[in-house]
């Protein structure tokens, strides 16, 4: 395999846009993990969209849990 072929992103998994956007969500990243995939912006809002509902729900649940 030649280095031009081993420097062409790969397109992104379930899992990796996952990990993405929770890193991002907490504040940290390593760019050089990102850059070796190719993610699309629907994918980045769909698991955004998800995971901050999630995250929403969950604080609802909590403070009800608490204020009982």
């Amino acid at each position: 395999m030649t280095q031009a072929m081993a420097d062409v992103p790969q397109k992104a998994s379930l899992l990796q846009v996952v990990r993405m956007v929770l890193s991002a969500f907490l504040g940290i990243r390593k760019r050089a993990d990102h850059e070796k995939i190719v993610v699309t912006p629907l994918q980045v809002i769909i698991v955004a969209v998800i995971a901050g509902a999630m995250f929403v729900g969950t604080v609802v649940s909590v403070v009800r849990l608490v204020m009982r």
